[in-house]
């Protein structure tokens, strides 16, 4: 029993929200903006849980003592901090803001910069030309590197200057983000897509529980 309320719910709500999306009526536009209501009141109760969800999963860490388990102390003060100050202050008092502006931001762009050391790994992996497909990546990749500098521009005009298309790099650059590049991502997102839509179905018809935690 305790399962089957959720998944009526699921399916309840996944088909009024289809509907929707489909009906121009009044009374559906209408619907529609009221369950968006609904979901701006149940979303603090979802952040309550995660946050209890996070204190749990750390203080497991810190009585297991596992790899890096300090880390989680971290976590715990950086949250009393911002709460002791947040709170009684609001979210918008200078102290909170000095906060935000010098370590959050600071730490998000560590995490971010480190992202390109991962893509130049992954882009040394995939260029390296062992097959036709992978030599084509690898030319199409060069072009666009070189089209993106100045420099790409003036190696065309100096070594390919009996071209008749001045600053070549640049625009043969832009004409494979237009065309080739483009229409791959369309298949991409048309096939990524159909997945959310297979996926959906199946969490509406209750095929999919995996959210309802604790397998099947």
């Amino acid at each position: 029993m305790k399962r089957q309320v959720p998944l009526a719910l699921c399916f309840l709500f996944g088909i009024v929200m289809i509907l929707t999306q489909f009906s121009p009526h009044s009374y559906s536009q209408g619907v529609y903006r009221e369950v968006i209501n609904w979901n701006l009141i149940i979303n603090p109760f979802a952040l309550i849980l995660a946050v209890a969800t996070l204190i749990q999963t750390h203080m497991t860490r810190i009585q297991r003592r596992t790899e890096h388990w300090q880390y989680s102390l971290v976590v715990f003060l950086g949250m009393a901090v911002m709460v002791l100050i947040g709170i009684p202050l609001g979210p918008q008092n200078s102290y909170v803001e000095w906060l935000y502006n010098n370590l959050q931001v600071p730490m998000d762009a560590t995490m971010f910069s480190l992202l390109a050391f991962f893509i130049a790994s992954a882009a040394y992996r995939a260029f390296r030309a062992r097959t036709f497909e992978a030599t084509l990546l690898l030319i199409t990749a060069l072009i666009v590197m070189m089209g993106n500098v100045p420099v790409g521009d003036l190696i065309w005009n100096s070594v390919l200057s009996w071209l008749p298309m001045e600053d070549g790099a640049s625009k043969v650059r832009q004409w494979i983000l237009d065309i080739p590049n483009l229409a791959s991502r369309r298949g991409i997102i048309l096939g990524v897509s159909l997945g959310v839509i297979s996926q959906s179905i199946r969490i509406i018809l209750g095929i999919e529980r995996s959210y309802l935690g604790g397998g099947d």
